[in-house]
């Protein structure tokens, strides 16, 4: 018998063996029996293409077949297809379904597909992308897919070859950056914000307040500004305010007094009394606030008509509002 005969024979006996357990009996019950031999002529195209080594067209043959019957045989073809076209990483994903499958199914081809596996493991190339500094709050995306705390840091697997990682800042600014991976090669990348997106300084030197202890700027107004009248303003609502406070504090006030036996309150009342607190440090400050405003705007008002203005460093008006336990009010002072 000639030997290419023989060989041609071999590759047959070969295929058909490994036909048969990739659909056994068990799938007849869920696929009709047209299907299954639409999916055996197709997984046996599959393997005479794989065997010549076109791999993409025996790929397709491989996911025909998956789409009706989907064994630990046929995704270790499918990755060994996926392998030879470079897509390592995907390769590397169905090899471990594969394996885990033949592990549940006690498929003979376990061994093999582990051992794939195993060796194409060492040939995946691994990025490790961490954010420098200023990009705590950046979104990263690597080929187009965003990156997730989880990723960020540690290795992550990809192919061979070029990768773009995409950094979207949070002022909507970004930028991209290219990366060249070999077979096997771990590649770690810190990020950096190009020069260009760095915010410039602001020209000239920031406002010199060291002569000011309490750095609350001077308040002046030109003639004809409205600056006195909205000060003027507020000051009253603010008299008016601490009035309708004083009213609440001595409301409250006699609700203690009809309610309470000397210090002594019903806890009833503990609510009454701090509210009562509350509205008495209100009234101060508000009337405070009031009193100072409306000072503030009278004497902003007959100082604008001034011919003979005071040296600009020896005007000037400066309010301070505060509050604690053991005070509340407004402090004035200023030259004029």
């Amino acid at each position: 018998m000639p030997r290419p005969f023989t060989h041609r024979l071999l590759i047959a006996l070969a295929c058909a063996g490994a036909v048969a357990p990739a659909f056994g009996p068990t799938d007849a019950a869920a696929q009709s029996e047209d299907e299954l031999a639409k999916a055996r002529r197709a997984f046996r195209q599959g393997l005479s293409l794989e065997a010549a080594g076109d791999w993409a067209g025996a790929l397709a043959k491989f996911e025909e077949v998956a789409r009706v019957r989907l064994t630990p045989q046929v995704r270790f073809h499918m990755a060994r297809c996926k392998e030879e076209l470079g897509r390592l990483n995907e390769a590397l994903g169905e090899y471990r379904l594969a394996e885990y499958e033949a592990e549940e199914a006690g498929a003979k081809e376990l061994a093999e597909i582990s051992a794939a596996r195993e060796k194409l493991e060492a040939r995946v190339p691994k990025l490790l992308i961490s954010r420098g500094e200023g990009l705590a709050s950046a979104r990263i995306e690597l080929d187009g897919v965003q990156l997730g705390a989880a990723q960020l840091g540690k290795e992550v697997s990809v192919d061979p070859g070029t990768h773009t990682i995409l950094v979207r800042l949070a002022g909507g600014e970004r930028f991209e950056q290219q990366v060249e991976v070999a077979e096997g090669e771990v590649k770690e990348v810190e990020l950096v914000i190009p020069d260009d997106l760095i915010p410039a300084p602001t020209d000239g030197p920031p406002p010199d307040d060291s002569d000011d202890p309490s750095g609350v700027p001077d308040v002046a107004a030109e003639p004809g500004s409205p600056l006195p009248w909205i000060i003027g303003g507020v000051g009253a609502a603010s008299l008016v305010a601490s009035g309708v406070f004083y009213l609440m504090m001595n409301g409250v006030e006699n609700e203690l007094n009809d309610g309470c036996r000397g210090s002594v309150c019903p806890q009833s009342l503990e609510d009454k009394q701090s509210s009562g607190e509350t509205y008495a440090m209100l009234t101060n400050v508000t009337l405070g606030v009031g009193l100072v405003g409306l000072g503030v705007a009278a004497v902003m008002l007959l100082t604008q008509g001034e011919s003979s203005p005071a040296p600009a460093d020896a005007r000037g008006l400066r309010v301070d509002v505060g509050s604690s336990s053991a005070f509340s009010g407004v402090t004035l002072r200023g030259s004029f």
